[in-house]
């Protein structure tokens, strides 16, 4: 066939159709998709506003994915600037709220200027500064008149912030702060939109006064001209190079020399210096970490929206994607009918839905959090930061796992640029890192677990969420008697409940053993790091596993019989998995014995067939637009080759038949000519 009839017969055949397989999927569900849908978008209206903002979003070509092929790094952080001004611009030709506007970053994937301007400047003026300071920035900010960024990476050092070199020492008799970054290590490294987009940055620093240290603050620094946008005298500003993803922000470093600023440019919502040069603290310091909070709760969001478009993509192209058989001489059989391939990527899926129960319950509690420690009260703040500091590593862990899974469940396909698979991967790998690396993120958490037991072992008032450490440990008897019982969630959850209370007690006995052994604090601690982490990690899997329990028995008093059966079997799929992953810290800790290990892999394996009919209608239900997704893979049509074709065919090494290549080197060799001196 000539590739002109070649053309046609793609451009005929396949624009218009939905491919057999997946609409076949789509067909025998068990439930409605739409009423999940209304679920996962908090209600049928929230969903019809979502969609008329995909409407007049992906009308234009501007938020197209096809357009981004082959875009240099200079063009990817331009185009997601002219995002984000169009955006706004259409916020104001639609008079969308701010949370329509916030719904058009979701689903752009992120992929828009700004970002750290709007997730983390902001909210730090808005929760760091007096009511005067927000008066005069808020505005700025919100209009964009100013541009910002939070300076708190330094270049040697990360989450350790008491360690951050940064320097704001007052100068009374000029009534300013002179910020310095004493040496090549104290540098700021890493903000996003500091690297030429920042006109200003929120800067984390050592405040000194005289010849004492009030430790860690927060400073308003302006880092370039508003008129050239030039730096100012004293700061060193620019890019810190291509990442591995994310390559349309503009990380960046920071060299303060000297630069002096205000005194009322210290952000004085919870400590200020008056002009004589006193320190007045009105909150605690830990009011501080408020921002950092809201960040990691961010990333939650953020692990959640990943996974749901790996899981998504892996699914479909495995409903669609047909590969050997079971019998001779059979018909190829769907990838997704292949248990092993169900056990590859029924785990993201699951996860993808543990992680939306877990952030809605996350947020309600921030939000109860936020709202005392607005009115000065911080009762709240220790119980969140140490959540939130495990939960943001378990999640960010959990992700970049199962998406490289997923990525391997496409087959070599799931290599290429055009699944987008690996993309979202390497867009997720910071996660594990950004705002706190997660084997210190772990370790916060730990520390509060620890706390929490000491007050349990002590008959005080526990945390909420810790409350299962005050009950008897060596009272336990596993619920799960015989092979039925491994069918019910609640049983479960005691499981999970008794790992982890066994965890997190093993490792004070430890670490009292230690201590009473004449270790010193250091090294006792330093000595049970590895076990302190997994305790961290068991605590993190019961607060999904939690969430999802009592999430899903929640809906099952308002949704359909049908839906609440296909949700009861994928959290029970999510916690069987859970125990059989991790069964060897399940065992050590006598949550359950090796009979009950054999049934519980048991019924795994059969929650996997299970799930299977209704697969697709789950990941169906998180009603992603295909620009969106941005896969060739995982479109809802289902046609995986012909976009992967489409794909290939705007690829711009191929808008010319022969590359300059050839002229330099091949057609000499070719036609065996002498080679030049190369």
């Amino acid at each position: 066939m000539a590739s002109r009839n070649v053309e046609e017969f793609l451009q005929k055949e396949w624009r218009t159709t939905v491919n057999p397989d997946l609409q076949k999927e789509r067909d025998t569900c068990t439930f409605n998709t739409n009423e999940l849908t209304y679920i996962l978008d908090g209600g049928k209206d929230k969903t019809q506003r979502r969609r008329e903002i995909e409407k007049i979003l992906f009308a234009e070509p501007l938020f197209q994915c096809d357009g981004l092929a082959g875009f240099t790094r200079s063009e990817l952080y331009e185009n997601a600037i002219h995002r984000t001004l169009r955006i706004n611009q259409l916020k104001k030709e639609h008079n969308w709220t701010q949370e329509d506007f916030d719904i058009a970053i979701r689903c752009l994937n992120y992929e828009v200027g700004f970002v750290i301007h709007l997730s983390m400047f902001i909210p730090a003026i808005e929760r760091l500064a007096t009511d005067d300071q927000k008066a005069k920035w808020l505005p700025l900010a919100e209009s964009y008149r100013i541009l910002g960024t939070y300076a708190q990476t330094e270049l040697g050092h990360g989450t350790n912030l008491m360690a951050l070199e940064t320097t704001a020492t007052f100068d009374p008799r000029t009534d300013e702060f002179v910020l310095r970054t004493p040496q090549l290590s104290s540098m700021k490294w890493w903000p996003g939109s500091l690297g030429k987009t920042a006109t200003h940055a929120i800067v984390l620093a050592q405040l000194i006064i005289g010849n004492k240290n009030y430790g860690m603050n927060p400073f308003m620094v302006q880092l370039r001209s508003l008129e050239d946008h030039m730096p100012l005298p004293g700061i060193i500003v620019g890019d810190i190079g291509a990442k591995l993803g994310a390559n349309s922000n503009d990380n960046g470093f920071l060299i303060l020399n000297d630069v002096r600023i205000p005194r009322e440019n210290m952000l004085a919502r919870n400590s200020k210096v008056t002009k004589d040069g006193r320190y007045i603290q009105t909150s605690t310091n830990k009011a501080n970490y408020a921002t950092m909070v809201l960040v990691r709760l961010s990333i939650i969001r953020w692990a959640e929206d990943t996974i749901k478009n790996g899981s998504l993509i892996a699914i479909r192209y495995s409903a669609v994607r047909r590969q050997s058989s079971l019998q001779a001489g059979g018909p190829e059989m769907q990838v997704l009918d292949y248990q092993t391939q169900q056990y590859k990527i029924f785990p993201s899926l699951a996860a993808s839905y543990a992680l939306f129960f877990t952030y809605e319950a996350m947020m309600k509690e921030y939000e109860i959090a936020y709202a005392q420690i607005m009115r000065g009260n911080n009762q709240l703040l220790g119980q969140i930061h140490g959540q939130l500091s495990g939960l943001k590593a378990f999640a960010s862990d959990l992700v970049t796992y199962e998406l490289e899974m997923c990525r391997r469940s496409c087959g070599g396909h799931g290599y290429l640029k055009a699944s987008v698979v690996g993309e979202t991967l390497l867009h997720t790998l910071p996660l594990v890192t950004v705002e706190g690396d997660n084997t210190v993120m772990y370790l916060q958490c730990a520390r509060y677990l620890l706390k929490q037991i000491a007050k349990a072992l002590a008959g005080q008032d526990v945390d909420e969420p810790t409350s299962y450490l005050k009950k008897d440990i060596l009272s336990y008897t596993c619920p799960v008697q015989k092979g039925e019982h491994c069918t019910n969630p609640n049983y479960l959850l005691k499981i999970y409940t008794q790992r982890a209370h066994s965890a997190i007690a093993s490792v004070a006995r430890q670490l009292q053993f230690d201590l009473e052994s004449g270790k010193d604090q250091s090294s006792a601690f330093n000595n049970n790091l590895v076990s302190l982490v997994q305790a961290a990690k068991a605590h993190c899997q019961l607060c999904l596993m939690k969430n999802f329990v009592e999430s899903v028995s929640a809906l099952e008093r308002t949704c359909s019989e049908n839906l609440a059966s296909v949700l009861r079997q994928l959290c029970l799929y999510f916690g069987l998995h859970g125990i059989v992953t991790a069964s060897g810290e399940f065992l050590e800790s006598e949550a359950i014995g090796l009979q009950q290990l054999e049934w519980i892999k048991a019924e795994e394996l059969k929650s996997l067939a299970a799930i299977r009919p209704n697969a697709v209608a789950l990941v169906d239900a998180f009603d992603l637009h295909d620009q969106t997704v941005m896969s060739a893979l995982g479109r809802y049509d289902g046609n995986a080759y012909q976009h992967l074709f489409e794909a290939a065919k705007r690829e711009p090494m191929n808008q010319t038949q022969v590359p300059p290549a050839y002229y330099k080197y091949l057609r000499d060799l070719i036609k065996g000519q002498p080679l030049a001196k190369l």
